[in-house]
């Protein structure tokens, strides 16, 4: 059934992983995994990454 709808599902993963928004999240997972974020507060000496700022334009584009 799935076949039914999406033919080639290498090329639709493709395509997804192209998007801003996919490419935005799969950034901000390895970025967790690595141990880069802790909660909502920066490390110290470095200054706040504005992330919805960057979820915006990664949207913004999608339109």
């Amino acid at each position: 059934m799935p076949k039914a709808v999406i033919e080639d599902w290498s090329q639709f993963e493709a395509f997804l992983a192209g998007q801003p928004l996919c490419q935005w999240s799969a950034k901000k997972q390895s970025e967790v995994a690595a141990g880069l974020h802790s909660g909502n507060k920066s490390s110290i000496g470095s200054t706040p990454k504005d992330d919805n700022a960057d979820l915006l334009a990664a949207l913004s584009s999608m339109a």
